[in-house]
Protein backbone atom coordinates (compact mmCIF):
# COMPACT_ATOMS: atom_id res chain seq x y z
CA UNK A 1 0.00 0.00 0.00
CA UNK A 2 1.74 2.71 -0.97
CA UNK A 3 0.23 6.34 -0.37
CA UNK A 4 0.97 8.37 -3.46
CA UNK A 5 -1.45 10.01 -4.93
CA UNK A 6 -2.90 11.16 -1.74
CA UNK A 7 -1.60 10.61 1.30
CA UNK A 8 2.27 11.22 0.30
CA UNK A 9 2.94 12.21 4.43
CA UNK A 10 2.85 8.57 4.91
CA UNK A 11 4.47 7.55 2.35
CA UNK A 12 5.33 8.00 -1.74
CA UNK A 13 6.21 5.57 -4.39
CA UNK A 14 9.96 6.67 -3.83
CA UNK A 15 10.35 6.02 -0.22
CA UNK A 16 8.45 2.90 -0.39
CA UNK A 17 10.26 1.81 -3.03
CA UNK A 18 13.36 2.69 -1.30
CA UNK A 19 12.10 0.59 1.75
CA UNK A 20 11.02 -2.12 -0.94
CA UNK A 21 14.87 -2.57 -2.07
CA UNK A 22 16.34 -2.57 1.41
CA UNK A 23 14.38 -5.34 2.71
CA UNK A 24 15.05 -7.51 -0.53
CA UNK A 25 12.19 -6.92 -2.55
CA UNK A 26 12.74 -6.59 -6.26
CA UNK A 27 8.88 -5.99 -7.32
CA UNK A 28 6.31 -4.97 -5.46
CA UNK A 29 1.76 -4.68 -6.60
CA UNK A 30 0.75 -1.23 -5.32
CA UNK A 31 -3.28 -1.78 -4.02
CA UNK A 32 -5.64 1.07 -5.52
CA UNK A 33 -7.00 2.41 -2.31
CA UNK A 34 -4.71 5.79 -2.96
CA UNK A 35 -6.56 9.21 -2.75
CA UNK A 36 -7.75 9.02 -5.89
CA UNK A 37 -8.57 5.53 -6.13
CA UNK A 38 -6.57 4.14 -9.00
CA UNK A 39 -9.80 3.41 -10.67
CA UNK A 40 -9.12 5.54 -14.44
CA UNK A 41 -5.99 5.47 -16.73
CA UNK A 42 -4.81 8.60 -15.88
CA UNK A 43 -3.84 7.61 -12.02
CA UNK A 44 -2.56 4.33 -13.43
CA UNK A 45 -0.20 7.02 -15.43
CA UNK A 46 0.91 8.74 -12.60
CA UNK A 47 1.87 5.93 -10.84
CA UNK A 48 3.65 4.83 -13.61
CA UNK A 49 5.26 7.73 -14.52
CA UNK A 50 6.88 8.53 -10.47
CA UNK A 51 7.47 5.03 -10.46
CA UNK A 52 9.84 5.32 -13.71
CA UNK A 53 11.82 8.29 -12.14
CA UNK A 54 12.25 7.64 -8.56
CA UNK A 55 11.30 3.55 -7.86
CA UNK A 56 14.67 1.33 -7.22
CA UNK A 57 12.33 -1.54 -7.48
CA UNK A 58 9.58 -2.68 -10.40
CA UNK A 59 6.31 -1.17 -9.21
CA UNK A 60 3.54 -3.32 -10.53
CA UNK A 61 -0.15 -1.86 -10.35
CA UNK A 62 -3.69 -2.95 -9.22
CA UNK A 63 -6.99 -0.76 -10.71
CA UNK A 64 -9.66 -0.72 -8.64
CA UNK A 65 -13.18 -3.16 -9.06
CA UNK A 66 -15.17 -0.62 -8.80
CA UNK A 67 -15.00 3.67 -9.05
CA UNK A 68 -13.86 5.30 -5.76
CA UNK A 69 -13.75 1.46 -4.58
CA UNK A 70 -17.08 2.38 -3.16
CA UNK A 71 -18.87 -0.89 -4.38
CA UNK A 72 -21.41 0.77 -6.34
CA UNK A 73 -20.13 0.70 -10.18
CA UNK A 74 -18.13 -1.09 -12.23
CA UNK A 75 -14.46 0.63 -12.98
CA UNK A 76 -13.36 0.55 -16.83
CA UNK A 77 -11.36 -2.84 -16.49
CA UNK A 78 -10.89 -2.65 -20.20
CA UNK A 79 -9.30 1.04 -20.20
CA UNK A 80 -7.19 -0.21 -16.71
CA UNK A 81 -5.99 -3.47 -18.73
CA UNK A 82 -4.44 -1.55 -21.48
CA UNK A 83 -2.69 1.25 -19.51
CA UNK A 84 -0.94 -1.54 -17.41
CA UNK A 85 -2.55 -2.47 -14.42
CA UNK A 86 -1.80 -6.11 -13.81
CA UNK A 87 -4.95 -7.21 -11.61
CA UNK A 88 -7.98 -5.84 -10.12
CA UNK A 89 -8.81 -5.26 -6.62
CA UNK A 90 -11.31 -2.98 -4.30
CA UNK A 91 -7.97 -4.00 -1.57
CA UNK A 92 -9.73 -3.70 2.11
CA UNK A 93 -13.25 -2.97 0.78
CA UNK A 94 -14.42 -6.25 0.11
CA UNK A 95 -17.03 -6.06 -2.45
CA UNK A 96 -20.25 -7.12 -0.94
CA UNK A 97 -22.79 -7.36 -3.54
CA UNK A 98 -22.43 -10.86 -5.62
CA UNK A 99 -24.00 -10.10 -8.85
CA UNK A 100 -21.65 -7.03 -9.14
CA UNK A 101 -18.46 -9.58 -8.29
CA UNK A 102 -19.72 -11.80 -10.89
CA UNK A 103 -19.86 -9.20 -13.14
CA UNK A 104 -16.53 -8.35 -12.20
CA UNK A 105 -14.98 -11.38 -12.70
CA UNK A 106 -16.22 -11.86 -16.73
CA UNK A 107 -14.42 -8.48 -17.88
CA UNK A 108 -11.80 -9.89 -15.93
CA UNK A 109 -11.67 -13.49 -17.80
CA UNK A 110 -12.32 -10.96 -20.77
CA UNK A 111 -8.94 -9.21 -20.45
CA UNK A 112 -6.94 -11.28 -18.89
CA UNK A 113 -6.67 -10.43 -15.35
CA UNK A 114 -6.71 -11.91 -11.95
CA UNK A 115 -9.08 -10.76 -9.28
CA UNK A 116 -7.59 -10.03 -5.95
CA UNK A 117 -10.33 -9.94 -3.11
CA UNK A 118 -9.67 -8.38 0.86
CA UNK A 119 -12.31 -11.57 1.82
CA UNK A 120 -14.76 -9.75 4.65
CA UNK A 121 -19.12 -10.35 5.14
CA UNK A 122 -19.32 -6.89 6.80
CA UNK A 123 -22.77 -8.18 8.12
CA UNK A 124 -20.68 -10.96 9.60
CA UNK A 125 -17.42 -8.70 10.77
CA UNK A 126 -19.75 -5.78 12.19
CA UNK A 127 -17.77 -4.05 14.47
CA UNK A 128 -16.11 -6.67 15.52
CA UNK A 129 -12.15 -5.74 16.69
CA UNK A 130 -10.86 -8.60 17.31
CA UNK A 131 -10.56 -12.54 16.51
CA UNK A 132 -14.38 -13.84 17.97
CA UNK A 133 -13.40 -16.43 20.55
CA UNK A 134 -12.09 -17.39 23.90
CA UNK A 135 -10.21 -14.26 24.21
CA UNK A 136 -12.65 -11.11 22.86
CA UNK A 137 -15.10 -12.97 25.44
CA UNK A 138 -12.32 -12.70 28.55
CA UNK A 139 -11.66 -8.86 27.43
CA UNK A 140 -14.91 -8.01 26.62
CA UNK A 141 -14.42 -7.28 23.13
CA UNK A 142 -16.45 -6.73 20.53
CA UNK A 143 -15.65 -10.26 18.34
CA UNK A 144 -15.03 -10.75 15.00
CA UNK A 145 -15.79 -14.09 13.45
CA UNK A 146 -13.90 -16.39 11.35
CA UNK A 147 -16.82 -16.93 9.23
CA UNK A 148 -16.73 -13.47 7.99
CA UNK A 149 -13.97 -14.38 6.05
CA UNK A 150 -14.72 -17.89 5.20
CA UNK A 151 -17.99 -16.74 3.70
CA UNK A 152 -16.47 -14.59 0.92
CA UNK A 153 -14.18 -17.30 0.40
CA UNK A 154 -16.46 -19.86 -0.64
CA UNK A 155 -18.54 -17.06 -2.87
CA UNK A 156 -15.27 -16.11 -4.84
CA UNK A 157 -14.71 -20.02 -5.15
CA UNK A 158 -18.63 -20.65 -6.63
CA UNK A 159 -17.98 -17.35 -9.03
CA UNK A 160 -14.22 -18.71 -10.11
CA UNK A 161 -15.69 -21.99 -10.88
CA UNK A 162 -18.74 -20.14 -13.05
CA UNK A 163 -16.41 -17.38 -14.56
CA UNK A 164 -13.50 -19.28 -14.76
CA UNK A 165 -11.67 -16.22 -13.16
CA UNK A 166 -8.16 -16.18 -11.38
CA UNK A 167 -9.37 -15.29 -7.83
CA UNK A 168 -6.75 -14.48 -5.59
CA UNK A 169 -7.68 -14.61 -1.84
CA UNK A 170 -5.93 -11.74 0.48
CA UNK A 171 -4.30 -12.59 3.62
CA UNK A 172 -6.28 -15.48 5.23
CA UNK A 173 -6.49 -16.01 8.43
CA UNK A 174 -9.14 -19.08 9.36
CA UNK A 175 -8.85 -22.12 9.17
CA UNK A 176 -11.79 -22.92 7.36
CA UNK A 177 -10.25 -20.68 4.61
CA UNK A 178 -7.60 -22.61 4.10
CA UNK A 179 -9.76 -25.54 4.14
CA UNK A 180 -12.05 -24.01 1.24
CA UNK A 181 -8.94 -22.89 -1.38
CA UNK A 182 -7.38 -26.42 -0.67
CA UNK A 183 -10.33 -28.36 -1.86
CA UNK A 184 -10.90 -25.58 -4.90
CA UNK A 185 -7.36 -25.97 -5.79
CA UNK A 186 -8.07 -30.40 -5.34
CA UNK A 187 -10.40 -29.71 -8.25
CA UNK A 188 -8.22 -27.48 -10.44
CA UNK A 189 -10.05 -24.22 -9.54
CA UNK A 190 -8.38 -20.61 -10.19
CA UNK A 191 -8.00 -19.95 -7.00
CA UNK A 192 -4.97 -19.09 -5.15
CA UNK A 193 -4.56 -17.42 -1.68
CA UNK A 194 -1.59 -15.38 0.78
CA UNK A 195 -0.69 -15.51 4.04
CA UNK A 196 1.22 -12.75 6.26
CA UNK A 197 4.13 -13.32 8.69
CA UNK A 198 2.03 -12.17 11.90
CA UNK A 199 -0.95 -14.07 10.96
CA UNK A 200 1.44 -17.34 11.02
CA UNK A 201 3.83 -16.23 14.32
CA UNK A 202 0.74 -14.38 16.53
CA UNK A 203 -2.57 -15.44 17.71
CA UNK A 204 -5.11 -13.33 18.95
CA UNK A 205 -3.91 -13.95 22.78
CA UNK A 206 -1.20 -11.70 21.84
CA UNK A 207 -3.77 -8.33 22.55
CA UNK A 208 -4.13 -9.54 26.33
CA UNK A 209 -0.06 -10.09 26.93
CA UNK A 210 -0.62 -13.79 27.31
CA UNK A 211 3.05 -14.42 25.86
CA UNK A 212 4.31 -12.77 29.25
CA UNK A 213 1.47 -13.99 31.38
CA UNK A 214 -0.67 -16.68 30.16
CA UNK A 215 -0.40 -20.38 29.60
CA UNK A 216 -0.32 -21.13 26.08
CA UNK A 217 -3.49 -22.99 26.47
CA UNK A 218 -5.57 -19.70 27.49
CA UNK A 219 -6.71 -20.95 30.85
CA UNK A 220 -5.91 -19.76 34.45
CA UNK A 221 -6.68 -15.87 33.29
CA UNK A 222 -5.98 -15.07 36.77
CA UNK A 223 -2.75 -17.00 37.32
CA UNK A 224 0.15 -14.66 38.74
CA UNK A 225 2.42 -12.72 36.42
CA UNK A 226 5.97 -10.97 37.05
CA UNK A 227 6.49 -10.87 40.79
CA UNK A 228 3.78 -12.86 41.84
CA UNK A 229 1.31 -10.37 40.72
CA UNK A 230 -1.98 -11.09 39.03
CA UNK A 231 -1.80 -11.31 35.43
CA UNK A 232 -4.36 -8.75 34.06
CA UNK A 233 -4.59 -8.01 30.58
CA UNK A 234 -2.66 -5.59 28.94
CA UNK A 235 -4.97 -4.74 26.17
CA UNK A 236 -2.28 -4.38 23.72
CA UNK A 237 -3.15 -2.10 20.72
CA UNK A 238 -0.37 -3.17 18.75
CA UNK A 239 -1.70 -6.65 18.35
CA UNK A 240 -4.99 -5.08 16.54
CA UNK A 241 -4.98 -5.27 12.97
CA UNK A 242 -7.22 -5.97 9.90
CA UNK A 243 -7.95 -8.35 9.56
CA UNK A 244 -7.66 -9.82 12.68
CA UNK A 245 -5.12 -12.63 14.64
CA UNK A 246 -7.08 -15.54 15.46
CA UNK A 247 -6.61 -18.37 17.66
CA UNK A 248 -3.58 -20.80 17.59
CA UNK A 249 -5.24 -23.62 15.82
CA UNK A 250 -6.70 -20.94 12.79
CA UNK A 251 -2.61 -20.02 12.90
CA UNK A 252 -1.48 -23.80 12.44
CA UNK A 253 -4.04 -24.16 9.41
CA UNK A 254 -2.31 -21.18 8.06
CA UNK A 255 1.48 -22.83 8.60
CA UNK A 256 0.02 -26.11 7.13
CA UNK A 257 -1.59 -24.01 4.42
CA UNK A 258 2.07 -22.43 3.42
CA UNK A 259 3.96 -25.37 4.13
CA UNK A 260 1.92 -27.71 1.74
CA UNK A 261 1.38 -24.69 -1.15
CA UNK A 262 -2.17 -24.12 -0.54
CA UNK A 263 -1.42 -20.34 0.13
CA UNK A 264 1.33 -19.83 -2.18
CA UNK A 265 2.46 -16.37 -1.25
CA UNK A 266 3.38 -14.81 2.10
CA UNK A 267 2.71 -11.12 1.53
CA UNK A 268 3.57 -7.96 3.74
CA UNK A 269 0.58 -6.22 3.39
CA UNK A 270 2.54 -2.85 4.11
CA UNK A 271 0.71 -0.59 4.46
CA UNK A 272 1.97 2.90 6.71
Amino acid sequence: HFREPGQTAKETIGTGAAAAARGGFTTVVCMPNTSPAIDNPGTVALIQDSAERLAKVNVLTTGAITKGIAGEELSPIGSLKNAGVVAISDDGHCVQDNDLMRRAMEYATMFNLPVMDHCQDYSLVGAGVMHEGYWNNTLGLSGWPSAGEEMIVARNILLAEKTGTHVHCQHMTAAGSVRLIREAKSRGLPISGEACPHHFTLTDSAIAGSDKFWPEDGKGVFSAGDGGQPAWPEYDTNFKMNPPLRSAADREAVIEGVADGTLEIISSDHAP
